[in-house]
């Protein structure tokens, strides 16, 4: 039976810890830019806050909490802990905007990861594909939503990419219910080992997967789709009895846009994900709008 987590995590608990972590971050930054502040107490702002992280832990060693739920928000916590000792060891004088700007993103990251937590566990284990380890489409139309709240209002920029597997026709014919799974399965794992903490990764079902790819520029993000395009192609998938099956994937991925839907993005990855597959598959394709010169070039062609 499913495990219902609403009662065992606190609204109050996780705004005390966000209000603790604001905290944390004052007294870094206060220490970096003030020196004379490290005189006044025991240093203790190159860790972030544990207590929720900790109770976290404690609660999946008891097997209340699913460890795949918590796996994302430790792996969070420990880039944010990497990026304030760099900050506490960075030479004297001003702090280079880069590393402000990876903490302030670092930050809001940490802290959305927690909310998501806390969300998480109001949805019940139903927010996590068993299969996969990947998030469900439960939660995927408000994190699109707060992404581009977010890109909208600091312009911080996010990209869509959709993923297919190629000839799952084919395969669907040829192996069983539990093979298929173990397709699935390979791929998630992959794709989850190709993310960094704060991208989420969705299981659509029918051997299709979505990524929502954060802070970073669209040809970066074409990037590191391509790299998982190499290393599915690379990582063959070990079926029950010992059979190696080789598999290709096909990649769409879509520009998100300022003031625009989030599912117009979603959208157009996976018109790139079905032109890729058009196209023979094993191979990524970004998705361009058509520019009004374009659309009109186009229609004085037509006879």
């Amino acid at each position: 039976m499913a495990v219902s987590y609403s009662n065992i995590i606190s609204t109050d608990a996780v705004v005390s810890e966000i209000e603790a972590l604001n905290e944390w971050r004052t007294s870094l930054l206060r220490r970096r830019f003030y020196p004379e502040a490290a005189a006044q107490g025991a240093d203790d702002s190159a860790t972030p806050p544990t207590t929720l992280l900790a109770w976290c832990q404690q609660e999946v060693k008891r097997g209340t909490i699913d460890a795949k739920i918590v796996e994302r928000l430790s792996q969070s916590f420990g880039d944010l802990t990497t990026l304030s000792q760099e900050i506490a060891a960075a030479p004297a004088g001003p702090l280079p905007l880069a590393l402000y700007d990876r903490l302030a993103i670092g930050f809001d990251s940490y802290v959305s990861q927690i909310r998501r937590l806390h969300q998480d566990l109001a949805d019940s284990a139903g927010s996590v594909d068993t299969l996969t380890g990947l998030r469900t489409v439960s939660g995927l139309r408000a994190e699109l939503k707060r992404e581009q709240d977010r890109f909208d209002r600091k312009g911080t920029p996010y990209n869509v990419a959709c993923i297919g597997i190629d000839n799952l026709g084919e395969l669907s014919t040829r192996y069983n219910r539990r093979q298929l799974d173990s397709v699935y399965a390979a791929i998630g794992g992959l794709v989850a080992s190709s993310l960094r903490s704060f991208d989420d990764a969705y299981y659509l079902g029918g051997g299709e997967y979505l990524i929502i790819l954060k802070h970073i520029e669209f040809m970066d993000s074409c990037a590191v789709m391509d790299r998982l395009r190499h290393q599915v192609e690379d990582n063959p998938v070990l079926l029950a009895g010992g059979d190696k099956l080789g598999l290709t994937v096909s990649l769409g991925i879509a520009e998100a846009h300022q003031h625009e839907s989030s599912e117009k993005a979603v959208d157009h990855a996976k018109t790139a994900m079905l032109n890729a597959k058009a196209k023979g598959g094993n191979c990524v394709v970004e998705f361009h709008e058509k520019s009004a010169l374009s659309l009109y070039a186009g229609e004085f062609k037509r006879p």
